[in-house]
């Protein structure tokens, strides 16, 4: 199937080298006139087009996705902050002291940069938040001397389901210049109506021709250029 890109490509294409036929043709017909005592006082008939218009028919055949290049998967400061507030409400505090606050601020801040780097290489979200879970929560639990394991659980299955809504999948946009479609007629007889896509292309003829120039050190320089 031929890539919608390649498709139009070559209707443009078509369209531009018929229109060269045609002035090759007009080019052999001002030589008859030429030679014609009669005909050489007559203008030259020259086919030009304004505007050619289409309507092309097709149907697609494979969608081509891509993920978005620059993909940031997680807000750093404004997930840091959640994952915070999740150790204060699962711990039942207001707050905690400075150096424990220094220590799990500075922690969640370098598993957050560990997650996102995970999620960046395309590694499964959810066993990624849990190895950021995990480790975050394990690391508090050792740091504040505290053995009780199942406030470390808790941590570690509340801060999964706290923080799974703050991380975005990698967006996918459809590559229509990579898209296959289906554009032979029996193709198209079998697809029902209002899966067919019809799109609408005008072209305007715009000429292009070469001129000499020559500059004032007597050098001659040619360039194509539009009329």
């Amino acid at each position: 199937m031929p890539l919608l890109k390649d498709y139009l490509g070559s209707l443009v294409s078509g369209i531009n080298q018929a229109r060269a036929m045609a002035d090759v043709e007009s080019a052999k017909i001002a030589e008859a006139y030429a030679a014609n005592s009669i005909l050489k006082n007559f203008s030259v008939p020259r086919f030009k087009a304004s505007n050619i218009e289409l309507d092309i028919p097709i149907a697609i055949d494979e969608l081509n996705e891509v993920e978005e290049k620059n993909y940031q998967p997680i807000d750093n400061k404004s997930f840091n902050s959640y994952a915070y507030n999740v150790f204060k409400d699962v711990l039942r505090v207001d707050s905690f002291d400075r150096k424990q606050s220094d220590l799990l601020r500075k922690r969640i801040a370098a598993d957050t940069d560990v997650l996102e780097k995970d999620l960046k290489a395309k590694e499964d979200i959810r066993k990624s938040l849990n190895k950021f879970a995990t480790s975050v929560s394990r690391f508090f639990i050792t740091a504040t001397k505290n053995d009780d394991k199942e406030i470390q659980g808790k941590l570690t299955t509340q801060l999964q389901e706290s923080l799974i809504s703050k991380i975005q999948e990698p967006k996918k946009t459809i590559d229509m210049d990579n898209t296959k479609v289906l554009v032979q007629s029996h193709q198209l007889k079998e697809i029902p109506p209002e899966n067919i896509v019809r799109i609408k292309m005008t072209l305007v003829e715009e000429g292009m021709e070469w001129q000499t120039i020559e500059r004032d050190n007597g050098e001659v320089e040619t360039k194509l250029l539009p009329e």
